[in-house]
C-alpha cells in the first residue's frame, strides 16, 4: 500500500500547509494566491497556490482548489475542499476549455467539509496554463450538477511562482 500512504502524506501537506496563517508570505497572481512558510530548518519553503470561491452573499464557501509540490516530488497534488451535503458517487469533474472531463472521487468528508485528491499530470496542467476556463462540476444533495468556474487568470504565473518559491529560487 506505498500509494495510499505517500496520498495520505501528500494530502497531510498540503491540507496543513493550506491551513497555516502565520509566518508565511502570500502573493497574488491574478485570481490565484501562492503563500510558502519556511519551517525551522527546512532548506526550501513550502509553497502552495490557491483559489477559493464563497457565495456572493454571506461568503461562505463553496469550493477551494489548492495546488502543491510536496518535497521530493515534481509532480504537483491538487487538493479539492467542498462543502458537506454534496452527493458523492458522481465524484467531481473537471474541465479546461472544450476539453474532455476528467472525474476523480470524493476521498472523504470531515466535519470541515468533503476533500478530493488528485495528482495532476503534465498535460492538465499545460492545458491550465493555455486555458480560458476552468470548471469543476459537482453534485448537490438533490444530485443536481453545479458548475463552479474557476478562473484561470495567472494560473501560469502563480505556477511559477509556486515552483520558484518551493525549490528556494525565489524570496517570496
Amino acid at each position: 500500500m506505498p500509494s495510499r500512504r505517500f496520498r495520505l502524506s501528500v494530502t497531510a501537506f498540503i491540507v496543513l500547509l493550506a491551513g497555516t496563517a502565520s509566518g508565511e508570505d502570500e502573493a497574488a497572481y491574478g485570481a490565484w494566491t501562492v503563500r510558502c512558510e519556511q519551517a525551522d530548518g527546512d532548506a526550501a519553503p513550502e509553497c502552495i497556490m490557491q483559489q477559493n470561491l464563497v457565495l456572493r452573499t454571506g461568503g461562505q464557501p463553496v469550493l477551494q482548489f489548492t495546488l502543491g509540490l510536496a518535497p521530493n516530488d515534481a509532480q504537483p497534488t491538487v487538493l479539492l475542499k467542498l462543502p458537506l451535503g454534496i452527493y458523492l458517487p458522481p465524484g467531481i469533474t473537471l474541465r479546461i476549455d472544450a476539453g474532455p472531463p476528467a472525474t476523480f472521487p470524493v476521498e472523504r468528508c470531515d466535519p470541515d467539509g468533503c476533500q478530493a485528491v488528485m495528482k495532476m499530470r503534465p498535460a492538465t496542467l499545460a492545458a491550465l496554463r493555455a486555458g480560458q476556463r476552468f470548471t469543476i462540476t459537482f453534485h448537490d444533495a438533490e444530485r443536481r450538477p453545479l458548475d463552479m468556474p474557476l478562473s484561470l487568470d495567472g494560473f501560469g504565473a502563480a505556477y511559477d511562482a509556486l515552483q520558484a518559491g518551493s525549490s528556494g529560487g525565489a524570496d517570496q
